[in-house]
């Protein structure tokens, strides 16, 4: 037998989904959280690898004057 729909019934149900949207809510604002820390991570891990690419470039451009000194450079190249 159906249902009569009130006013009370759609109270609770109303009640029921407020509910459930605040775990939704709240659920959202922890993965937020764990996106902006994820964001941060990530950054500084490209900024030490910046700061590695300028290392290894500077290490490069010093071993070829050590080579360009002792006469050690490829003719191929």
């Amino acid at each position: 037998m159906p249902e009569i729909v009130t006013n009370e019934l759609i109270y609770e149900v109303l009640k029921s989904v407020q509910e459930r949207l605040t775990h939704v809510a709240d659920d959202m604002n922890g993965v937020k959280t764990r996106l902006t820390s994820i964001d941060t991570r990530l950054g500084l891990v490209h900024t030490d690898m910046a700061h590695l690419s300028d290392r290894m470039d500077r290490i490069e451009h010093r071993i070829e004057r050590v080579e360009t000194r002792l006469n050690l450079n490829d003719p191929r190249h």
